[in-house]
Formats: C-alpha cells, sequence, structure tokens
C-alpha cells in the first residue's frame, strides 16, 4: 500500500500465521474457470451449453427455465424441473433483477477502470501494489509482460476526465499526480473496462426454488482482492447447506454476515484509521515487550490481507478496538481515501 506515491506499507503473505497460506497469486479466471467445469464434471454435473433465460411463475417468487434448456436437459432430474436453480452468473444479477429485489447500498459508490499496460514503476515484481491517488486508489498487479492497472475512483471524478471509459482511463493516467509519478511512460495495451455501483448486498439471498451465490448476492469491494474468495467460500456454504438438508436462510444469514464483516473492513480502509493504527504500531518504542505485541497483533491484522479475519471473530473484535482505542494522537485523514 502506497500513499502519495512515496509512504509504502508492506504486508508479505509468507509473515502470515503458520494457519494461513504463505502466498497469494493473480487467478487466471479463463483457466481456472476450466477447472471448475473439469472438476465438476468428473464429479457427475451434467453440462448444458446454452444461454438459460429465466421467467417468473405469474406473480410469485417461484422461477423457471425456458422449454428449450429444459428439453436440452431432459433426463438430468427427477422432476420436470429442478429443485433449486442457483444464480452464479455474477454482477448480472440474474435472479435479483428477474424479481425486482432491492440491493443495500454501501456508503461509497465509485466506478473501477480496468486495463493492462505495458508497465508501471513497481515496489517489488512479486507485489499486488493498492496506492492512493489524488481521488480514491488504484491497484498495480505485474503479470507475464504486463501490469493490469485499475482506478477505483468516485464517479464524478472519472466523470470529469471524459466520455468514454478509455478517455477517462487515458486521461486520469495523464492527470492524476499520483499516477504520473507510479506509471510516467505507461501504455495502454488493452481495452478500458468500467464497473459501476460497487459495494452492494442483495436484500433477499435465497427464495422459493432459487438462491444467489458470489458476486449474484453482494460485491464489497475490491481493495482486499476478496472477489474469489467470498464467491468460493459461499460455494462451500451452499453445498454444506444442502448436503445437510440445512433450511436456506441459514445460508443467506451467514453469507450476509461474512459480507458485512467485509464491509466493516472496507470502510476502515477508505476512513484511514486501518493505516493509522498500522501506523502506530509500527512507531512504537523498540524493547521487547512491544516486539512481542506487534507480532501479535500484526499476525492478526495480516488475516484482513489473506481474507480469514472476516470470518475469524477474534481477529475483527481486535481490529474493532485498534482502530476506536488504538490510534494515539494520530489522526486517520492522514489515510483517508477521497
Amino acid at each position: 500500500f502506497t500513499y502519495n506515491a512515496d509512504e509504502v506499507f508492506e504486508f508479505r503473505f509468507d509473515e502470515t500465521p503458520s494457519d494461513l497460506p504463505s502466498y497469494a497469486y493473480n487467478v487466471p479466471r479463463d483457466k481456472f474457470n476450466a477447472t471448475l467445469l473439469e472438476a465438476a464434471l468428473r464429479a457427475g454435473a451434467k453440462l448444458v451449453n446454452r444461454k438459460v433465460v429465466l421467467s417468473q411463475v405469474g406473480d410469485s417468487e417461484h422461477i423457471k427455465l425456458d422449454d428449450e434448456t429444459l428439453q436440452e436437459a431432459a433426463g438430468y432430474w427427477d422432476n420436470s424441473e429442478p429443485d433449486l436453480i442457483v444464480d452464479a452468473a455474477g454482477r448480472a444479477n440474474l435472479v435479483g433483477r428477474l424479481l425486482n429485489i432491492p440491493m443495500q447500498k454501501g456508503p461509497r459508490q465509485d466506478v473501477a477502470l480496468f486495463a493492462h499496460v505495458d508497465q508501471t514503476e513497481l515496489v517489488d515484481s512479486g507485489y499486488v501494489h493498492n496506492d492512493r491517488i489524488d481521488q480514491g486508489w488504484c491497484w498495480r498487479i505485474p503479470l507475464q509482460g504486463k501490469v493490469s492497472l485499475g482506478f477505483v475512483v468516485p464517479e464524478s471524478y472519472a466523470l470529469q476526465h471524459g466520455g468514454t471509459p478509455e478517455e477517462q482511463y487515458d486521461n486520469l493516467l495523464k492527470n492524476d499526480s499520483v499516477l504520473r509519478k507510479l506509471a510516467p511512460n505507461a501504455l495502454r495495451v488493452t481495452p478500458t473496462l468500467r464497473f459501476n455501483n460497487y459495494q452492494s448486498i442483495s436484500e433477499r439471498l435465497c427464495g422459493d426454488n432459487w438462491v444467489m451465490l458470489g458476486d449474484s448476492g453482494g460485491f464489497v469491494d475490491p481493495v482486499f482482492s476478496s472477489g474469489m474468495l467470498i464467491a468460493m467460500d459461499s460455494a462451500n456454504k451452499l453445498a454444506d447447506t444442502i448436503i445437510q438438508g440445512k433450511p436456506m436462510p441459514e445460508y443467506e444469514i451467514a453469507i450476509k454476515q461474512h459480507l458485512n464483516s467485509w464491509f466493516e473492513i472496507v470502510d476502515y480502509f477508505y476512513n484511514g484509521r486501518l493505516m493509522s493504527s498500522i501506523k502506530v504500531g509500527m512507531m512504537m518504542p523498540d524493547n521487547f515487550i512491544n516486539r512481542f505485541i506487534y507480532r501479535w497483533v500484526s499476525g492478526h491484522i495480516s488475516r484482513i490481507f489473506s481474507g480469514a479475519a472476516a470470518s475469524t471473530p477474534f481477529s475483527l473484535k481486535l481490529l474493532r478496538f485498534l482502530v476506536k482505542y488504538g490510534l494515539k494522537d494520530s489522526n486517520p485523514d492522514v489515510y483517508k481515501i477521497n
């Protein structure tokens, strides 16, 4: 994490507690998706390779597949229709849009602009870099022969830099004072993608014969790269719910608790309290007691960056204590994201 392109906070996965992974990597989604599909087919899943059309049955919350899909899938289940339809279509939110289920919005409604560039400045070629810029923040993720460079900024700030995603991206790259330091010679080598409406949770995650999974049910924020973790965690929780015959609302409660924990952690990043509390710990006098305390606290704080804190109650409670009582005279606005 860098602030104003000069102050750097480094967190290494090989320094996390022993019960957590000692590494992380940027997932190549095409290969990962193919791996998941292959594993599902080996486990007995049947693939119907077509675009499914969902429809609502009358005024009820019961949904059904289109007739063509049902015909192609004939014999794949005992009844004329599947018992449960899982919406794992990501931010398309198919069931939510079909049934007009409202989304609860988070405190920030930023936009993300991202593309690949040929080069940027890097603290370390193995790091994922998160950097505060004039408005919002950016990421720099080294890939083979290129760098994923994305900006998460207020929508009004993006619109000041052009009408199209490409114009906004290229002009931000040229005009933002921090980006000029971080990527002075960067050349965009791919089209620009833009996503809106970050930080949202569906008011409902399950219904009569359907359930939402992953980004379909809620998206937190890209700052800690938690999307894949949340999606896989919700898949595991859904599988356990089905296998153990639990009521589906129990799954909904568990997922909402997990997402809300992430919202809380992300908010500490944006309001500056997370980095301020870490800075205070780094500035403590060097003695045996403080070194012990710092290592113990750091072990729990590192769970934020590995994704474990959102599902570890003690680590989350410790974080709440630190950001509320552990700042001493430190002003969190120094690290606030505008």
